[in-house]
């Protein structure tokens, strides 16, 4: 089964306690990159997730690995620019 490759745009509470932890049970979901602004927090993340990929830019996250989708869980006022970079990159 080819699993789906996911990035998550944004690593606070709702990534950190509910998207991700259940992302990891599926079966058919690849955890692939992860984007979050501050430098300290992205760092422990990726480590405490696994993560392939890290960054504080969400661009250059779009852009390491073709994804499947992302699960934006940044701020609201950020939102649409993120779902409208990652839609433009055919996520």
């Amino acid at each position: 089964m080819n699993k789906a490759k996911i990035g998550v745009i944004g690593a606070g509470w709702w990534a950190t306690e509910f998207h991700i932890p259940h992302l990891q049970k599926r079966d058919d979901v690849e955890l692939v990159s992860v984007c979050k602004l501050e430098q300290d927090q992205l760092d422990f993340v990726k480590n405490k997730f696994g993560f392939e990929f890290a960054s504080t830019d969400f661009n250059k996250m779009l852009d390491f690995s073709p994804l499947d989708g992302v699960v934006i869980a940044s701020p609201h006022f950020a939102h649409f620019e993120n779902a409208k970079a990652s839609l433009q990159k055919g996520c």
